[in-house]
């Protein structure tokens, strides 16, 4: 039987889909708080995507539909990290709006084929249905909204297992559109309790040398932008930068110390 590849067709041109495949460098950054005014404000932060994380954010169903509604309305693309790479977690989440899927755990070909197969309609495993938000609840028909979602669906694999390492080059070669790589919990599998061992950067390397051979980019959460240029060095292309909980800490630090600063500054007479 022949194969029916379930690789997306080229996407929208200037779309997220596009500009992540042609590896811009994006910026980008974590929601946790489930909050849609949150999604709302930063849509105004000339962000390029944000990652509303339902794998280790408490992101029920209803939350999700609210936080991808508020991204829609501030044409802010957004994508879900799913709790696992399971196919209705990643069509629920499609179904909504959003503008892709960060899969976590993907540790080898065939996981990653399958998270490319539940994210597309031709050649996939998809659902299909106009009636969600994705469909503009019946209004597009069948055959434009099966091109619109394999046009625009994004499909991130998380490299964060040891496992994934000894077949990168198979996983990057499959039909997903890049890699995330989950640098904390590959540490983890590897034995290692920090992010500073140097074992864990010649991963990063070996991962990002993958993903430049096959032509595909790489996703990669940094703590602040002191990091952003070694692995930009590297390949890394999309960073996801902080989350909402650190932004909204900073702020308040740094409001902190400049009111108080303020407050003990002389005043001129």
């Amino acid at each position: 039987m022949k194969r029916v590849s379930t690789m997306a067709p080229p996407p929208e041109a200037g779309s997220f889909r596009a500009r992540l495949l042609a590896r811009e460098t994006l910026v980008g950054t974590f929601v946790k708080t489930t909050s849609h005014q949150t999604v709302e404000v930063l849509g105004g932060a000339s962000l390029d995507f944000v990652v509303l994380d339902a794998e280790h954010a408490p992101f029920s169903r209803d939350a999700l539909d609210l936080a991808l509604l508020a991204a829609k309305a501030v044409n802010l693309p957004a994508l879900v990290r799913v709790p696992a790479a399971r196919d209705e977690l990643i069509g629920n989440a499609l179904d909504l709006g959003a503008a892709g899927v960060i899969a976590p755990h993907v540790r080898n070909a065939a996981e990653a084929a399958a998270l490319a197969r539940a994210s597309r309609y031709r050649g996939g495993t998809r659902g299909f249905s106009t009636s969600p938000r994705a469909g503009r609840y019946g209004l597009t028909g069948m055959a434009d909204m099966i091109v619109a979602g394999d046009r625009q669906s994004v499909t991130l694999a998380m490299i964060e297992d040891e496992a994934a390492l000894a077949c990168i080059d198979d996983i990057v070669a499959s039909d997903v559109d890049g890699l995330f790589i989950g640098r904390a919990d590959l540490a983890l599998s590897c034995g290692m309790n920090t992010l500073d061992d140097p074992l864990l950067a010649q991963h990063v390397e070996t991962i990002c040398a993958a993903a430049t051979r096959a032509g595909k980019p790489v996703a990669m959460f940094v703590g602040g932008e002191n990091e952003v240029a070694r692995h930009a060095a590297s390949g890394v292309t999309a960073f996801v930068v902080g989350s909402d909980q650190s932004l909204l800490r900073a702020g308040a630090f740094a409001m902190r110390g400049a009111v108080l600063e303020a407050a003990a500054r002389p005043v001129r007479q």
